[in-house]
C-alpha cells in the first residue's frame, strides 16, 4: 500500500463504493511489482543497450531527434508556456518523459535534470484535473509521470526518491478518490485516460490495489452502479467500443483514449507475466473470465485503416479532424495473431508512403513499436497497403476500391448500439464520399467550433450534434430536430446522462453485406422513428465497378393500403465539399491547413466557403433554375393522392477541385425517379480542423408519399484525366411500383441497370420501355426491394439483389427464391455461384445451363431439384449466410 501522506493514512478510495481493493476476487491477479528494480515498466536494465542501438535506425531515429528537441515548441529545459494549467502541467509530464528517455539512451545529465525537477513538482500546477476539460489531460499526465518515474528513479538521490514518491503517491491518491465518487467528472473517454494513467502511475510506485480498482472497473463484470450513465453495463470497456471494435465517440477521440490506453495495457501485459503468460486485454490471452474471449480492442486496431480516407486522414464522423489515426506504433507489437499484425504492417507502410505516419509520442514509439512495422514505415520492401479494401461491421460500412489517393471510398454508419457520449450525432445510415483525391460529399464533423466569431456558438453547435439535416440521411415530415426530441432520427445527444439505460432511439441494424470487389453493398433498416412511429426505412448502399456509387433508398409505412394512409415529405440530404479555403482574402490559414492551424479554442477562424458549384442539369429546369435553383416548396399531391409522378430523373452536378488546385472534378449526382421538389445551395457548416469553420453547401431532395422508394446515382469523375462521362438515364418500368436507371460507358462497353422497387409486385424494364436516345438494354425483372446488374456487351458480370424472390435477365430466371433473400450473383461454371444472406429457411434456385447440374451448399453438395421451365436448379437454404454454387 502506499505510504501515509502528511501524518494521515491514504483512504481506501475504493472500499466507498464496493469496486475494488479488492473485498472479493478482482479479475486481476495481483501483480507483483514490490521487488522489482527500476526500470520495469517497459523494459528492464539489460535492454537498454538494445534500446540505444534501436534510436540509431528510422524510423527510430527520427522520434529519437523529436525527443531530443523536446515537446513542440519546446526545449530542455522544458518551458511551459501555456497559461492553462491543466495543459500546463500536461506539458511539463512530458517534459519529464522526454528527459528520462533522453537520459536512459544518451546518459545526458541535463536531460536527468530536466526529468528530477519537473517530477518535484508533479501535480502542483494543474487546478482542474477533477473536472471538465481539465481531467482529459489529466489521465495523460499521469502516465508520464509513471514512465519518467520508473526511467529515472535509479539515478535519484533518497531524498529526492522519497520527495518524488510523495508527490506522485498524493496525485494518485487524490485522483482515485475523484475516481469512485458517484456521478464523477471521470466518464467515457475521460474515464478511460484517467483510470488508466493511475493504474499506470500505481505499478510504477510498486503498488497493485489502485490498478486492480482500475481494471476491475474497465473489464470486470460488475455493473457499475456508482456511474448513472453506465448503470446498465458490466464491463466498462464495452460501452464506448463496440463488439467490431469502433469506438463511438468518433476516430479523434479514439486516437485521444488509446494513446493512453495502448501504454497501460502493454504495462500490464509486462508485469503480469510478459509476452507470452501476461494479461492480454488487446487479443483477450489470459484474460479473466469476465472479459473471455473479447478481441475488440484488437478489431479496432486492425481496422483502423478503414476509418481512414484515402488521403490517409481520418473520416469527419461522430467527432473527427482530418488527421491520421496515431495508434499504429503503439498497437503493433500488441497484434500477435499472424493477421492482426499483417494488417498492421500494410496500414502502417501505408500511412508511412503518404508522410503521415506520426505518433502521440514518440517516446512510447521507441518503446513499443515492433521492429517489423518500423520498417514497412521506413522504406523496406514490405507491403504499402492494408491487406483488405472494403469492410461492414455492424457499426461501420466501408466500401473502397483502393487505398490510392484518388481512390473512391463510400464510409457508412450502421451504428445501432447504445451511445454513452456527448459525440454522438443523428447519423444512423449517413455517408460520406472520398474520390478523385478529393471529399465530395462530407460529414460535417464535431460541431465545438462552429463560430468563427469565437462567441456563441450554440446554434451552429446543436445544427451539427443534434440536427440529422446536418448529414447525409432522410429526415420525415420536415422535422430539424435542433433542441427537438422530434426529429429523425430521434434525439440521440446524451447530454448530461440522465437517463441513459434505454436502448438508442430509431437503431439501424446491419441486415445484409456483400463484398466482391467489383460490387460492393451493404443493406441497414431503421425499424421505426419515435415521432413517425409508422415509417421505416431500407438503404443500401453499392459501390460498382470500383468506380461510382448507387444508394436505394425505400421509405415504408405501416399504413400503407388502409382507408386513409397518412402522406409524409421524405427528405433525403447530401452535403458537398471539396477545395478548402479558396475564398479571396481568405486567412492564409486556411489554405495551409495542413501545416499551420489556430490553437486556442478561443481563436475562431472564418475560412470562408468551400471551393466549388452545384449546377441544376436541363431537366430540372424551373422557375429558378437561371438562378441555379429549384423550387423548394412542396409540389401537391396529384388527383388520386398520391406523389405527382415524375418519370425523369433529377439530376445536378458538383464541380470542384483536388485541394492543390491541379484538377478539375465533377460530381454527378441523379435522383431517380425525380423528386417531388428540389432545393440546393442551402448552406451548411463545418469544422474539419479545430477551431476552423467552412462554409458548405447542400441540397434536398423532396419526395411525397406514404410509402416510396428511389436510386440515387453518385458518379465521380476527374475532368483532368479526362475520364468518360456516364450516360445516367432514368427508364420506365411496367408492372408494379418501381424505378430504374441505366447507367452506361460507352467506351467500356458496359451497360448497369439498377432497379429498386416496393416489392410488392414485379416490375420490368426492357428495349421497348427505354426513353429515346437510350443505349438499347436487356429487359430485366425484379421482384424484390433493388437490383444492380453490371452489363458488359449486354452479359451478366455481377449482380446484386436486395429481400427479392426473384431477378431475370433478358427472359432468363437468375435467382428464384421461395421467400425473400439478399444475394451476391456471378456467373461461374455451369450456371450462377451465389452469396446469400436469409433471414429465414427458404428454397432457393439458381440459373444453371444444364439439367444435370449439382448444387454445392457452403462446399458440401446439396440435395438438388432441377426446374425446365426457368431452367434453375434448387435447394433448401437454411437462415443465416450461406454460399451456393452449381458443379
Amino acid at each position: 500500500m502506499l505510504r501515509s501522506m502528511g501524518g494521515k493514512v491514504l483512504v481506501p478510495w475504493i472500499l466507498l463504493l464496493g469496486l475494488g481493493g479488492c473485498p472479493r476476487p478482482p479479475p486481476c491477479a495481483p501483480v507483483q511489482i514490490q521487488e522489482r528494480k527500476h526500470p520495469f515498466i517497459a523494459f528492464d536494465r539489460h535492454d537498454i543497450p538494445a534500446l540505444r542501438q534501436r534510436v540509431t535506425q528510422d524510423p527510430y531515429k527520427t522520434w529519437m531527434d523529436d525527443v531530443r528537441r523536446g515537446p513542440p515548441g519546446q526545449g530542455h529545459p522544458c518551458a511551459a508556456p501555456s497559461t492553462n494549467t491543466d495543459v500546463k502541467e500536461y506539458q511539463l509530464s512530458n517534459c519529464a518523459l522526454y528527459g528520462a528517455l533522453s537520459w536512459v539512451i544518451e546518459q545526458r545529465s541535463d536531460a536527468l535534470k530536466t526529468a528530477r525537477d519537473t517530477l518535484l513538482k508533479a501535480g502542483d500546477t494543474s487546478t482542474g484535473w477533477n473536472q471538465t476539460p481539465g481531467a482529459w489531460y489529466w489521465g495523460g499526465t499521469l502516465l508520464n509521470y509513471a514512465y519518467a518515474y520508473d526511467l529515472v528513479q535509479p539515478a535519484l538521490s533518497a531524498d529526492d526518491d522519497a520527495a518524488i514518491r510523495d508527490k506522485l503517491e498524493d496525485a494518485l491518491g487524490k485522483t482515485m478518490g475523484v475516481y469512485g465518487e458517484f456521478n464523477t467528472t471521470y466518464v467515457t473517454n475521460f474515464r478511460y485516460r484517467v483510470g488508466s494513467g493511475a493504474a499506470t502511475l500505481s505499478y510504477a510506485l510498486g503498488e497493485h490495489d489502485h490498478a486492480c480498482t482500475v481494471e476491475r472497473d474497465l473489464f470486470g463484470d460488475e455493473p457499475l452502479d456508482s456511474l448513472v450513465a453506465l448503470r446498465s453495463y458490466g464491463p466498462y470497456m464495452q460501452a464506448c467500443l463496440t463488439k467490431d471494435g469502433t469506438y463511438v465517440e468518433g476516430p479523434s477521440y479514439q486516437d485521444d483514449v488509446f494513446s493512453v490506453m495502448l501504454p497501460y495495457l502493454q504495462a500490464m501485459k509486462r508485469l503480469s507475466g510478459g509476452a507470452r503468460d501476461g494479461r492480454d486485454y488487446i487479443n483477450a490471452v489470459n484474460t479473466p473470465a469476465a472479459w473471455g474471449d473479447d478481441t475488440r480492442i484488437a478489431r479496432m486496431l486492425r481496422y483502423g485503416g478503414a476509418l481512414s480516407m484515402p488521403d490517409g486522414n481520418a473520416a469527419t464522423l461522430e467527432t473527427g479532424w482530418r488527421e491520421p489515426l496515431q495508434l499504429s506504433s503503439i498497437a503493433a507489437s500488441a497484434l500477435s495473431d499472424k493477421e492482426g499484425r499483417r494488417d498492421a504492417k500494410g496500414f502502417y507502410g501505408w500511412l508511412s508512403a503518404k508522410g503521415k505516419a506520426v505518433v502521440n509520442n514518440p517516446v512510447y514509439s521507441i518503446l513499443y513499436t515492433d521492429p517489423d512495422i518500423a520498417r514497412a514505415g521506413a522504406g523496406a520492401q514490405e507491403p504499402k497497403e492494408p491487406t483488405y479494401t472494403s469492410l461492414v461491421t455492424s457499426d461501420m460500412t466501408s466500401l473502397r476500391s483502393g487505398w490510392s489517393a484518388d481512390a473512391v471510398h463510400l464510409l457508412m454508419t450502421t451504428e445501432h448500439e447504445y451511445r454513452p457520449s456527448s459525440h454522438s450525432q443523428p447519423d444512423q445510415t449517413s455517408f460520406l464520399l472520398h474520390a478523385k483525391g478529393q471529399y465530395l460529399i462530407i460529414d460535417p464533423g464535431d460541431g465545438r467550433n462552429y463560430d468563427p466569431a469565437g462567441s456563441s456558438h450554440t446554434s451552429l453547435f446543436y445544427w451539427v450534434n443534434f440536427s440529422p439535416e446536418s448529414h447525409n440521411l432522410v429526415t420525415i415530415d420536415s422535422f430539424k430536430g435542433i433542441r427537438d426530441t422530434y426529429q429523425t432520427p430521434a434525439w440521440r445527444q446524451l447530454g448530461i446522462f440522465s437517463d441513459l439505460t434505454r436502448p438508442v432511439d430509431d437503431p439501424a441494424i446491419l441486415q445484409a453485406s456483400f463484398l466482391t470487389g467489383e460490387l460492393d453493398s451493404s443493406t441497414v433498416t431503421i425499424d421505426d422513428y419515435v415521432n413517425v412511429p409508422d415509417v421505416s426505412t431500407r438503404r443500401t448502399a453499392t459501390l460498382a465497378r470500383r468506380s461510382y456509387v448507387v444508394v436505394f433508398d425505400h421509405m415504408i409505412s405501416a399504413a400503407i393500403g388502409s382507408a386513409q394512409p397518412m402522406l409524409h415529405y421524405y427528405d433525403t440530404h447530401l452535403h458537398y465539399s471539396g477545395w478548402l479555403g479558396c475564398r479571396p482574402g481568405a486567412p492564409a490559414i486556411c489554405t495551409d491547413y495542413a501545416t499551420s492551424r489556430p490553437t486556442s479554442s478561443s481563436t475562431q477562424v472564418d475560412c470562408g466557403d468551400v471551393c466549388g458549384e452545384v449546377r441544376m442539369a436541363s431537366d430540372l429546369a424551373a422557375a429558378g433554375a437561371a438562378t441555379g435553383l429549384a423550387p423548394s416548396e412542396p409540389m401537391p399531391p396529384g388527383a388520386g393522392g398520391g406523389a405527382p409522378s415524375a418519370p425523369t430523373a433529377g439530376r445536378l452536378v458538383w464541380a470542384t477541385r483536388t485541394d492543390d488546385g491541379k484538377r478539375d472534378l465533377e460530381l454527378d449526382v441523379v435522383y431517380v425517379p425525380r423528386p417531388d421538389a428540389f432545393s440546393v445551395n442551402r448552406s451548411g457548416f463545418t469544422n474539419f480542423f479545430p477551431n476552423m469553420t467552412f462554409r458548405h453547401p447542400f441540397s434536398v431532395a423532396r419526395y411525397i408519399a406514404s410509402s416510396t422508394q428511389w436510386l440515387t446515382v453518385l458518379y465521380p469523375r476527374d475532368l483532368t484525366a479526362g475520364e468518360p462521362k456516364p450516360a445516367i438515364e432514368a427508364l420506365k418500368v411496367s408492372g408494379g411500383s418501381g424505378s430504374a436507371a441505366l447507367v452506361s460507358i460507352a467506351e467500356q462497353d458496359t451497360q448497369d441497370l439498377a432497379l429498386v422497387s416496393d416489392g410488392a409486385q414485379p416490375v420490368e424494364v426492357g428495349d421497348a420501355s427505354r426513353v429515346p436516345a437510350v443505349p438499347a438494354v436487356p429487359a430485366a425483372k425484379l421482384q424484390g426491394r433493388s437490383a444492380l446488374l453490371l452489363l458488359r456487351h449486354r452479359a451478366l458480370e455481377r449482380a446484386q439483389v436486395d429481400a427479392g424472390t426473384s431477378l431475370s435477365v433478358g427472359g432468363r430466371a437468375l435467382l428464384l427464391a421461395a421467400s425473400p433473400v439478399s444475394a451476391s450473383l456471378r456467373p461461374e461454371g455451369p450456371g450462377l455461384a451465389a452469396e446469400l444472406v436469409l433471414s429465414s429457411a427458404a428454397q432457393v434456385g439458381l440459373a444453371v445451363s444444364r439439367q444435370d447440374a449439382q448444387l454445392y451448399l457452403d462446399g458440401k453438395p446439396a440435395p438438388t431439384r432441377y426446374d425446365a421451365a426457368s431452367g434453375t436448379a434448387s435447394t433448401s437454404v437454411p437462415q443465416g449466410r450461406h454460399r451456393l454454387t452449381a458443379r
